[in-house]
């Protein structure tokens, strides 16, 4: 028995198992720190290795290899702001003759090819940029080489950078068959290259913030009533080898971003030309129709679909989590896979994503002691029906249960659930709930079985990565969930893999109703999803959510009850960090208790504020004196 513990050191840090080529458990930093996007470019305390492990129900000791992968270490670019090791890491011995270092490709590489099943597999990996490197070629060493080879004194060279791999796995090994690399510029938000950059430095133009990919490919399917200012024509050359062009990058931002679909409509068609153009060199190279894709480009819906289509590709697998997060579930494989005797192949495909750690428990006097109903209990109740019941009167249920997702989309056990049928402006209602914009479209969860009838698309879409026409019929009934452009980002949902979702769905068809969900994830702005039940239990106040969903009960959300509060004489008010990752914070010097965003503004606007009395923050507040009754 081979026990791998993977690691990704960068952005989006994550941790993940592998055992005997079984993928136990994995985690991303943000799920366990609160900060969304979380990461850090060495080796921390505050990477989740104890957490997956516990997840995983095993401890350091039970690990045979370690395998990490450092983002953005680069030769003679580590040290001083970017060390490799942080100076208060004590998770394990970094120098241990257990621990090995693979590079960033490779592990995109791995983490799609062992998850798929697949015996032989041509994969393709996309991203903006991955291990800086003096040759350019990938590595799988032992930590203290990896060490030595990065901070050693060497005369200046090339430094290559991935940015596009292509490989043929074959007999449980990797072939590199075609690298291209990131060229340096100094003006990377402009300079565009590649597939990766082109939508980032669109993304990021339109919406002025970071990690703006997801709402770019949703603008994208909105109409627009007037001549686009921008064709796919402009920005890529036409044929089977498209490659970009330059010139088009003068643009000009609207203040209602919206009337920015002509642009985004633009760059999603460049985009797909270009990845489906290297989907099929892929295939080509290798002579393999089965295709294995990861990278952060494969986030992206409209491009999978594409690849999908594509008659040279007989089977695609994209994993839950393509993009960095997903490095440390490629590290691990790759550590079982070394510790192999036989040429390794991954027993199974991985075709669920719940892989983090189990929901904590909320008992009928914790959700009674905030304020909830007790509706059903699981000793005395079938919680599926009576689930699918109160979802087909119309009301929206946060489902916390099971163990937690872990790439970057809720697939139904950290998610707010409804009906697109009786619930009445069901998108409209998530989307206030998450405080995001009116057109952001909300995902449909249909039993595998159903699929056919509703939607026309790829087979099955477990980790709804691919996007599905809706059936002409169904278009007016199931509206809330249907794009602009006529289509629907799906989840299928097995028995097997789901079956809390999958019994909910099969009530719903028993009561004569449609069998599919309205899912959206379990978090507001900013958040990274819920993953504790004192959080759960207070997003799930708000006043359009009525019901909380757990493994063990059904409560009734509670109608929150408004109180004045007021800044006490002897509290300040600080934030920490800017954007996204800002945190707000009041303090009274005995006490610092983090607060909403909102709270935290309407505090320093108005001496009273009228706010949920029962809201966690408020709480805490009140508690520890830094806010008042008013």
């Amino acid at each position: 028995m081979t026990v791998a513990l993977g690691i990704h050191c960068g952005h989006e840090s994550s941790c993940a198992v592998v055992r005997d080529g079984v993928l136990l458990a994995a985690i991303q930093q943000e799920r366990v720190t609160r900060r969304k996007y979380d990461g850090q470019e060495a080796l921390t305390n505050r990477l989740p290795v104890r957490e997956v492990l516990a997840a995983a129900g095993l401890t350091l000791e039970d690990v045979d290899v370690i395998i990490s992968s450092f983002q953005a270490a680069g030769p003679s670019g580590v040290g001083l702001q970017r060390p490799l090791v942080s100076a208060s890491f004590d998770l394990f011995d970094p120098f241990d003759e257990r621990h090995h270092v693979v590079s960033h490709h490779l592990a995109h590489a791995a983490s799609a090819v062992y998850a798929s099943g697949f015996a032989e597999a041509a994969v393709l990996v996309s991203d903006s940029a991955g291990t800086s490197s003096r040759d350019g070629a990938d590595f799988h060493v032992p930590f203290a080489e990896f060490f030595r080879t990065y901070y050693r004194d060497a005369t200046a060279s090339r430094i290559f950078t991935e940015m596009r791999s292509m490989y043929a796995f074959r007999q449980g090994r990797f072939e590199l068959l075609e690298r291209a690399f990131s060229e340096p510029h100094n003006q990377p938000d402009v300079f565009v290259q590649s597939e990766a950059s082109l939508y980032d430095n669109v993304a990021r133009f339109l919406f002025r913030k970071e990690h703006a990919h997801g709402q770019l490919m949703a603008l994208a399917a909105l109409p627009f009533d007037r001549p686009a200012r921008l064709g796919a024509d402009d920005i890529v050359t036409p044929g089977p080898r498209p490659r970009l062009r330059n010139g088009w990058q003068i643009l000009e931002a609207t203040a209602d971003v919206a009337q920015s679909a002509d642009i985004a409509h633009a760059v999603q068609e460049a985009f797909n030309r270009l990845i489906v153009s290297h989907a099929a060199h892929a295939v080509e190279l290798s002579g393999i129709s089965n295709l294995c894709c990861a990278g952060g480009v494969f986030l992206n819906l409209s491009g999978n679909t594409a690849i999908g289509a594509l008659p040279q590709v007989e089977n695609l697998y994209v994993p839950s989590c393509p993009h960095d997060a997903g490095i440390s579930v490629g590290a691990a494989y790759l550590g079982w896979a070394r510790a192999s005797r036989t040429p390794p192949v991954a027993p199974r495909k991985v075709t669920s994503d719940f892989l983090g750690r189990d929901a904590e428990p909320i008992t009928s006097q914790d959700a009674q002691e905030r304020g909830y109903a007790v509706s059903a209990v699981h000793a005395t109740a079938d919680l599926s029906r009576r689930a699918a019941e109160v979802l087909l009167d119309g009301a929206i249920v946060v489902r916390y249960a099971g163990r937690a997702e872990f790439g970057p989309r809720a697939l139904g056990n950290r998610s707010i659930l409804c009906h697109p049928v009786v619930c009445t402006n069901a998108k409209s209602k998530l989307n206030g709930i998450k405080k995001r914009q009116s057109w952001r479209p909300v995902a449909p969860m249909v039993r595998i079985e159903d699929l056919e009838t509703y939607f026309i698309g790829p087979g099955e879409a477990p980790f709804m990565n691919y996007d599905f026409t809706v059936r002409e019929e169904y278009r007016d009934v199931l509206k809330e969930i249907v794009h602009d452009d006529g289509s629907a980002r799906v989840q299928t949902v097995t028995a097997d893999d789901n079956p809390g979702i999958h019994d909910i769905l099969t009530h719903m068809a028993e009561m004569g109703q449609i069998p599919v969900l309205v899912n959206t994830s379990l978090n507001g702005p900013a958040q990274p999803i819920i993953d504790s039940a004192p959080d759960v239990l207070a997003f799930s106040r708000h006043p359009d959510i009525g019901f909380l969903l757990t493994e063990d009960g059904l409560f009734a959300s509670p109608s929150p009850r408004k109180i004045p509060v007021r800044r006490a004489d002897a509290t300040v008010m600080a934030v920490f960090g800017t954007g996204d990752s800002a945190r707000y914070v009041l303090s009274n010097g005995g006490a610092q208790v983090p607060v909403g965003r909102d709270l935290f503004v309407s505090l320093l606007e108005q001496e009273s504020v009228l706010t949920d009395s029962t809201a966690a923050d408020v709480v805490e507040c009140l508690r520890t004196g830094v806010l008042a009754e008013a």
